[in-house]
C-alpha cells in the first residue's frame, strides 16, 4: 500500500475546489488514512464541516462555520446521537431492512492461511438512518494520530486531553468538552451484541458439538475498507456491486456512491477442451500445429519470463523466494498447457482407444515420437521439444526477444525436464490394492449441472462458489441418504472438479412476499445486486461408516440417486442428461479404480485444490494472486465473533454472529493431477470442515 499522507500537505493546496476535493477524499472511509498529528485544530475544523452536505460548505477549512456549528447544541447532539450506531461489523450489509441493531466486537482469532479482520487494523463504521450519514462523520471518520489509527469518538474516550485545546480554539468551553466526552463514552461501549436476530438477517446452520448453531454472517468494516482502498490503488481484480440506496447501507458504501468493489477471480476454464475430438491427426496432416502454442503467448507467461530475464525481483528475501517459486510453477503450468493436446492424445493411445497403426502417416514427425516412445525414451525428446518452444517464441512479436535467451533457457530446460520425468514416472495402470476391512467408499458424482448459483461466495469475493456451500450440500445429502437407508453413514470430505463455468449477467427479480412493518403488503422487496454463475462439476465424496451400513449402501444405488439434493450455493442443481452420462452416480471401494476413472477428465477443467499459503495482510493476498495466476480467493468458512447464546428469532437454540473468512484455492488442470499421481491426489485434493469453538473453516484433510 502507499505511504500515508500528512494533512499539512493538503492544507498547502491553493486552489479551493481542488483542496476541498482532496480533503473530502482524505477523510473518506475508502481512502488511505491521513496523518493529522500536529494539525489537530485543522482536522477538527474539517470534521465539523463534513457534517453538512457538500453543497452547503464552500470551504472545509472555514473556522467560522466550524465554530458556529460547535455552538449549535442541537447539531452537536445529533452528531453525538449517531455514535450509538457505530459498528465493527455491519448488520445492514447487504440487506438495509435490518434495523435498530449494531455490533461492536473484538477481532476474531488470527488464523494461518485465512484473511479476516484479525489481519486488519481495527476501525469503526456507521450504519443507521440514511438522512444522518453526514452527522456520523464528526466522530466516525478515521485518521492517524500520534502513530495510531483512530477516530475522534475513540480519542475522546481514550486520550481526550490532547484534543481539548482544538475544541477550545473553536469556542467550546471545558465544561462543554467534558460533557461531550462523557456522552460519547456512554454511547460507545467496547462490546455490543444484539439481544435478538432481526427477521431480515441471514442465518446459516453449522455443526456445533452434537447439534447445530445458527450463524449470522456479518461483513467486517475494517476488511471491507482495506479492499476498497486496494481497488482504488489498482491492486488485484475487482467487480462492482451496486446499491441503489447506499446511505442506508453504511457510511462506507455512501462514500463509494453505492459501488462496492469485491474481488473477482472466476476459475480459468478453457472454452475449448483438447482431445481426439479435435481431430488432431487431421490437423497434423494439414500442417496445423497440435501443440497448444497459444499458451506461450499468454500474458501470465510473458510476465514471468520478462521478470526472469530482467531479474527484476522484489527486494525482500521472503518475496524473492515467493517470486522464484511462483515463476517456476507458472513455467511448469504453461508447459503442461502447451503439451496438453499431446498428453491427451498419448493417453488415448495408451488406453487403446486409438490404434498406434493409424499414426504411421506421421512417423517422421516429432509428434509421432512423443506419442509412441516408451516412457524411458521420452527424455530423448528434451532437445527437440526445447527447440520447438524457442522457435515458437521467435515467431511472435511479443516473445521474440526471449527466444534462446541465455537467462531463460535453464528455466525452460528444467521445466521441460521435470514434465517429461513426471510423464515417465506416471504409472499407466497402477497395481490394484484391496482392503478386506475397508470401511470406506467413494461416491463419484459426474457432470452435475448448476444454474444461477451465487458466484458471490461471501461479501468480499466473487468467482468460485463457496466451499462451505459445497460442504453444506454434501451434509444435506448425508442427512437425506441416512434417512432413506436408516443408516449412520458419514460423508466426511470431498474433492471438486469444475469442468465448465460461465458468469450469468443481470439482476434477479425478487419473488413476491408480505412486506411492510406489519407484513400486510404483498409486493416484491427491493432488488439487491449479486453475482451468479452456471457451472458443471464432478464431485468425489468420501464416505465412511459401519460395515453393515456400507454393505447396504452398495446395493442401494437408486436411493443414492433419489437422495441427491436439488440446490447448491443458492442455485438449482441437476444430474446430467441421460444421453450424455448414464452412470452419473457411482460408488467405488478401490482408490485405484476411482483414480483410473477421474484421470481421463478433460484438460479444460480445473480441480479446486487446498493450498498452504500464509496470508498475513491484504497486501500478502494481492502479492500471491499476482504471482500465482492459478490461485483464486473464495469463502473458506466462518470465524465466530460472539459466544453461541440463546437469541430471539434464531433458527436453532444457540446463535452467534460470525465473520466470513477469505482463503485461496489453487485451480489445477486435470493433467497436472494425473501427472502428480494417485497418492498425491488422495493426500492433497480433499476438503473437510474443521469446526471448533473459535473457527469453522474448510481445510485439507
Amino acid at each position: 500500500m502507499v505511504k500515508n499522507l500528512n494533512l499539512c500537505s493538503l492544507l498547502d493546496i491553493d486552489d479551493l475546489p481542488t483542496r476541498n476535493q482532496a480533503l473530502r477524499r482524505a477523510f473518506a472511509a475508502f481512502s488511505e488514512l491521513i496523518d493529522v498529528t500536529g494539525d489537530e485544530s485543522s482536522a477538527l475544523t474539517i470534521l465539523v464541516n463534513l457534517t453538512f452536505p457538500k453543497a452547503k460548505v464552500d470551504d472545509l477549512l472555514d473556522a467560522k462555520l466550524a465554530k458556529k456549528t460547535l455552538g449549535d447544541q442541537s447539531h452537536i447532539d445529533a452528531c453525538i446521537s449517531e455514535v450509538q450506531w457505530f459498528h465493527t461489523h455491519n448488520l445492514k450489509y447487504p440487506d438495509i431492512r435490518v434495523s435498530k441493531q449494531n455490533l461492536i466486537v473484538s477481532s476474531p482469532l488470527l488464523q494461518q492461511s485465512i484473511l479476516s479482520s484479525a489481519n486488519c487494523q481495527r476501525t469503526l463504521g456507521w450504519s443507521h438512518d440514511s438522512a444522518r450519514v453526514n452527522l456520523s462523520k464528526l466522530f466516525g471518520c478515521h485518521f492517524i494520530w500520534d502513530g495510531k489509527v483512530t477516530c475522534l469518538g475513540l480519542l475522546l474516550i481514550e486520550d481526550a486531553s490532547h484534543w481539548k485545546s482544538a475544541f477550545q480554539k473553536l469556542g467550546m468551553t471545558v465544561k462543554q468538552f467534558t460533557n461531550v466526552c462523557s456522552r460519547v463514552k456512554s454511547l460507545l461501549p467496547e462490546q455490543l451484541h444484539p439481544a435478538s436476530v432481526d427477521k431480515y438477517s441471514a442465518q446459516v446452520r453449522m455443526p456445533y458439538h452434537d447439534g447445530y448453531v445458527a450463524i449470522t454472517p456479518v461483513v467486517s468494516h475494517a476488511l471491507q475498507s482495506e479492499l476498497q482502498q486496494a481497488a482504488i490503488n489498482k491492486f488485484g481484480k475487482f467487480t462492482s456491486i451496486e446499491f441503489t440506496r447506499p446511505a442506508s447501507v453504511s457510511e462506507l458504501v455512501a462514500s463509494l456512491g453505492g459501488n462496492v468493489q469485491v474481488l473477482n477471480y472466476p476459475p480459468r476454464i478453457n472454452l475449448k477442451p483438447h482431445g481426439i475430438r479435435d481431430s488432431q491427426l487431421s490437423k497434423l496432416l494439414s500442417d496445423k500445429p497440435v501443440f497448444n502454442h497459444d499458451a506461450l503467448s499468454r500474458f501470465n507467461f510473458i510476465k514471468v519470463i520478462e521478470t526472469l530475464v530482467s531479474n527484476r525481483m522484489p527486494l525482500a528475501l521472503k518475496q524473492r523466494r515467493q517470486q522464484k517459486v511462483a515463476s517456476i510453477k507458472q513455467i511448469r503450468t504453461t508447459l503442461i498447457e502447451w503439451l496438453a493436446p499431446m498428453l491427451e492424445w498419448r493417453l488415448e493411445i495408451s488406453e487403446e482407444k486409438i490404434s498406434a497403426s493409424e499414426l504411421e502417416v506421421i512417423n517422421r514427425s516429432l509428434e509421432y515420437q512423443f506419442l509412441t516412445f516408451e516412457k524411458e525414451q521420452l527424455y530423448e525428446l528434451l532437445k527437440p521439444l526445447l527447440g520447438l518452444i524457442n522457435t515458437e517464441l521467435s515467431n511472435s512479436n511479443a516473445t521474440r526477444q526471449y527466444a534462446f535467451h541465455q537467462h531463460l533457457m535453464p528455466y525452460l530446460r528444467n521445466g521441460l525436464s521435470w514434465l517429461l520425468s513426471q510423464i515417465a514416472s506416471n504409472q499407466t495402470h497402477p497395481q490394484k490394492t484391496y482392503d478386506s476391512q475397508n470401511s470406506q467408499r467413494y461416491l463419484y458424482l459426474k457432470c452435475i449441472r448448476v444454474f444461477d448459483a451465487q458466484a458471490l461466495s461471501n461479501p468480499y469475493c466473487s468467482g468460485i462458489p463457496s466451499l462451505t456451500a459445497v460442504w453444506g450440500m454434501m451434509h444435506n445429502y448425508q442427512r437425506r441418504l441416512n434417512e432413506g437407508l436408516n443408516a449412520k453413514l458419514r460423508m466426511t470430505s470431498f474433492s471438486w472438479f469444475i469442468s465448465q463455468y460461465s458468469a450469468v449477467g443481470g439482476k434477479k427479480l425478487p419473488e413476491f412476499r408480505m412486506q411492510g412493518l406489519r407484513e400486510n403488503q404483498f409486493r416484491r422487496p427491493g432488488i439487491t445486486d449479486n453475482r451468479y454463475c452456471d457451472f458443471t462439476f464432478d464431485l468425489i465424496i468420501h464416505i465412511n461408516g459401519y460395515e453393515d451400513d456400507l454393505k447396504i449402501l452398495d446395493t442401494e444405488h437408486e436411493m443414492l440417486k433419489a437422495s441427491f439434493p436439488a440446490n447448491l450455493a443458492g442455485g438449482v442443481m441437476h444430474p446430467p442428461e441421460l444421453d450424455t452420462a448414464g452412470k452419473w452416480c457411482e460408488l467405488y471401494q478401490c482408490e485405484t479404480d476411482l483414480f483410473t476413472k477421474i484421470r481421463t477428465l478433460p484438460a479444460s477443467g480445473k480441480w479446486v485444490m487446498p493450498t498452504n499459503h500464509l496470508i498475513e495482510s491484504v497486501g500478502d493476498l494481492f502479492f500471491l494472486l499476482d504471482k500465482n495466476p492459478s490461485l483464486c480467493p473464495t469463502m473458506f468458512g466462518y470465524l465466530p465473533l460472539t459466544k453461541p447464546i440463546k437469541r430471539v428469532g434464531s433458527l436453532e437454540p444457540l446463535h452467534c454472529y460470525a465473520e466470513p473468512a477469505i482463503g485461496v484455492v489453487e485451480c489445477i488442470s486435470a493433467i497436472q493431477v494425473r501427472l502428480q499421481g494417485q497418492a498425491n491426489y488422495f493426500k492433497k485434493a480433499f476438503w473437510m470442515l474443521e469446526a471448533k469453538e473459535q473457527s469453522m473453516l474448510m481445510k485439507r484433510i
